[in-house]
């Protein structure tokens, strides 16, 4: 212990002597580090806390599937009968419970506000084990219709609309013109599912038909539970596999052929972002080895400065055991004072990284993204990690000092400068290789999304508005109702001066449906598509363009032949090599709720229109069936308003008093122009490949430090060659050209290494990229190019000091 202690105080004495070397190895550190913990710090917020729950990892989230033919894995809700049956026959399960998503218009004394709402079983909050800030939870009995005129509120919705007042209980809400008596306000630290606030939670009361056996093909119960203290995710899993297999045999028309899926409730709200930020952090990674390569580097450059001290030592009888120990006593010592510098620009880097969290992605825990303990501990242990890395080789190489050679104090043998020679240029191919992965990395991701922002999205997104509007079941509760307050709307947005075109949508979801002629596919086997209804005029407010056939026309009224236009894609999958116009596809039901159309309607294709791309998934084609809203009527659409300004928003007031004037009590939500949501879209996808960028630069940036480095080093050791080369007649030119080659060998060594692994980890990206290949020579090449001109740049400067040489000053100095 007493010689750790010493090994400490001297290598505190060390660090405080070389005060330059010292500070420029603990800001390199500090930047590898603190870039580090600040993605960790995102990974840890999404990935790695746990939920704000008692024991949260035994929730976990239940759902219906099974392997589609043509559409892959799906994945639905659960009917109420099958939930029954799960929490009558389990033995894994304490509680099971669900929830549907729901609006409403909240029309108290303020203006009217449209609200997001669960309408949840009795013991849904329950499971969760968190208390209610005030009141109470919902009672079995407030689960049945005609008793479930009662809310809990959000702590957000209290603040808001009843300014926390104290006396908030029994008071009550008017929600779609119906009152709900208040008995509860939720903590303020509850939130339960992505980044919009829920603020209204109300019991879900089922009617006779929706729990009978009829509604056990109606799969839109969205559905969790708590698994009991000591039962595991996969026991609960082969639990439920027994379940689902007894459910197919005993009601095969329901269940044949679908699974039931136990998926941790952590694990489903971040699936989509598991390989994003695992590509992030292999990024963030390979800038961290960099950065110990060139810190190593800067070590051996000081190890042969000490090389008299180290020669001392052992000739006086230290061990070369002893000397490694001191010098990585010393590289520990740096590494924890660059970690500790580390956390401050963690902490600098975390706060950047929330507020483009929160803008970009939605998910939980976002918000809440700071430098825990975790975080703090993960830039700890990866500066004793990197202290480990960047200090052994030097350690090694300093503790062969060559004693003769070096009393005689004549210079370094040259096996030991050769040794370190060899190795500074090793560490400097492996920066070289370790930037040409994550340069090629960032240039195919870069040429992807430069494809992606060219990309065929089917619609001109210039001149467009795009708004939400749901109608209060209240008020709207029939197809005709719904039908008759859009048509108006439309109509008279579409006599406003400055309106060019103006169409509305509404998503039914996605659809089993065939081709008329064909027989009935088996379960699994029926293709799907996604089902909208639009209004006439839709795909001229979208600026969509048709392949074949027409457009939906007033003449499309409820009472006339069902008819519907299909997708591009959809046409080409099952009509290939002929035009399906005139032909007839039969929906068979919806994927989510198969009770909810009949089952044998079949509809006439009038039109086939270009695809239509509003989501990120541009690569992605989607099959879509598009009916007319007449005889598809449904209480949420999207309005679409083509103008003639080039800044659609000019028009949003006119466009708003077109819609109070049909109702006045009618709020209008999510309103943005079609230019915003694309450049959401985009804002998605950016949003890892921006981190991939910056630290390609970081690498392009370290490496060209280590290339000037080695050449620095290498030039201060051959001034003795220098000279005599130029005594003897060489030129300033010759001396250039001598220094460019050494660096340029070990330049174009780090760049092929670096390929060959850059080719292999293409594959690993393969799924992000779009419009190129992983093995794209034009990326590669271009790649090399820029780090071989930056590496050559960093060589010139210590290359040219070369050829400033005075041979006589140089050779009397030897």
């Amino acid at each position: 212990m007493n010689t750790f202690w010493q090994d400490v105080r001297h290598g505190l004495r060390v660090l405080r002597k070389d005060k330059s070397f010292t500070l420029i190895a603990i800001l390199t550190l500090a930047l590898g580090i603190g870039v580090n913990g600040s993605v960790f710090s995102l990974v840890n917020a999404i990935l790695i806390r746990p939920l704000p729950y008692p024991d949260p990892e035994q929730l976990v989230g239940l759902g219906q599937s099974r392997m589609q033919q043509g559409a892959g894995y799906i994945q639905t809700g659960v009917s109420f009968p099958n939930v029954k049956e799960i929490a009558q026959q389990n033995a894994v399960f304490s509680h099971v419970a669900y929830y549907r998503f729901h609006s409403y218009n909240l029309t108290n004394e303020n203006a009217p506000e449209r609200v997001l709402s669960f309408q949840i079983s009795h013991d849904f909050l329950p499971m969760f084990g968190v208390p209610p800030h005030l009141g109470r939870f919902f009672s079995e009995e407030e689960s049945t219709l005609g008793k479930n005129d009662v809310a809990i509120i959000s702590f957000g919705l209290w603040q808001r609309r009843f300014a926390g007042t104290a006396d908030i209980l029994g008071k009550a809400v008017t929600l779609d013109q119906h009152s709900y008596t208040i008995v509860g306000v939720m903590p303020k630290t509850f939130q339960f599912t992505w980044d919009a606030p829920i603020d209204v939670l109300v019991p879900l009361a089922l009617t006779p038909e929706e729990m009978g056996e009829s509604a056990r093909t109606s799969r839109d119960l969205e559905t969790l539970a708590r698994m009991k203290p000591g039962v595991t995710h996969d026991q609960a899993q082969t639990e439920m596999k027994t379940v689902a297999a007894r459910l197919a045999e005993e009601y095969p028309a329901a269940n044949k052929g679908w699974n039931i899926t136990v998926e941790p409730l952590h694990a489903a709200y971040h699936r989509q972002l598991v390989e994003p930020l695992v590509l992030v952090m292999c990024a963030v990674s390979v800038v961290l080895l960099i950065v110990c390569a060139n810190v190593a580097n800067l070590l051996l450059s000081r190890a042969t400065a000490r090389r008299r001290e180290v020669t001392i030592r052992l000739a006086m009888g230290a061990s070369r055991g002893r000397m490694i120990r001191q010098f990585l006593t010393e590289s520990l010592l740096l590494g924890l004072f660059g970690g500790l510098a580390g956390l401050a620009v963690a902490y600098w880097g975390t706060a950047i990284l929330r507020a483009l969290a929160v803008k970009n992605i939605g998910v939980p825990g976002v918000r809440e993204m700071s430098m825990d303990w975790r975080v703090v501990l993960y830039c700890l242990g990866i500066s004793i990690l990197t202290s480990v890395i960047f200090g052994l080789a030097p350690a090694l190489q300093a503790s062969k000092a060559d004693l003769i050679e070096t009393l005689k104090e004549t210079g370094l043998s040259v096996t030991s400068e050769s040794g370190r020679r060899h190795l500074r240029s090793a560490l400097v191919v492996a920066e070289m290789a370790l930037a040409i992965v994550l340069m090629s990395s960032a240039g195919l991701l870069l040429r992807s999304f430069v494809h992606i922002l060219g990309a065929d999205i089917g619609f001109d997104p210039k001149q467009a508005v795009t708004m939400w509007i749901s109608l209060p079941s209240y008020k709207y509760a029939t197809g005709d109702k719904q039908f008759a307050f859009f048509r108006d709307t439309l109509d008279r947005i579409r006599v406003l001066p400055g309106i060019v075109a103006a169409g509305a949508r509404g998503g039914n979801g996605r659809v089993f449906f065939m081709a008329a002629t064909q027989a009935r596919p088996s379960p699994g086997q029926e293709p799907t598509a996604d089902e909208q209804s639009i209004s006439s005029d839709f795909f001229r407010a979208m600026g969509a363009k048709f392949v074949a056939g027409r457009d939906f026309s007033s003449a499309d009224a409820p009472t006339a032949p069902p008819v519907a236009i299909i997708n591009q894609t959809l046409a080409r999958r099952y009509w290939p090599g002929s035009t399906p116009i005139g032909d007839h596809l039969v929906l068979l039901a919806n994927v989510y709720d198969s009770q909810s159309r009949t089952p044998t309607q079949s509809l006439e294709i009038v039109g086939v229109v270009g695809d239509i791309k509003t989501s990120e998934d541009v690569w992605e084609d989607y099959s879509e069936i598009y009916v007319p809203y007449a005889q598809h009527p449904t209480e949420t659409m999207g309005l679409i308003v083509r103008t003639q300004q080039p800044n659609p928003m000019t028009e949003l007031s006119s466009i708003r008093s077109a819609v109070l004037s049909v109702d006045s009590t009618q709020p209008v939500d999510h309103v943005l122009t079609l230019e915003e949501m694309v450049s959401a879209n985009h804002q998605f996808l950016q949003f890892p490949m921006d981190f991939v960028w910056t630290f390609a630069v970081l690498a392009l940036i370290l490496a060209a430090m280590g290339v000037f480095g080695v050449m620095s080093y290498s030039v201060s050791q051959r001034t003795h060659e220098v000279a005599i080369r130029m005594a003897l007649g060489a030129d300033g030119a010759n001396v250039l050209k001598l220094m460019l080659r050494e660096g340029l060998r070990i330049t174009l060594i780090g760049v092929g290494i670096g390929i060959a692994v850059a080719l292999a980890v293409g594959r690993f990206i393969a799924g992000y990229l779009y419009g190129v290949k992983a093995y794209d020579p034009v990326t590669f090449v271009a790649v090399a190019l820029l780090l071989i001109s930056v590496a050559l740049a960093a060589c010139y400067l210590p290359a040219r000091r070369a050829t400033r040489v005075d041979p006589m000053v140089a050779l009397r100095y030897e």
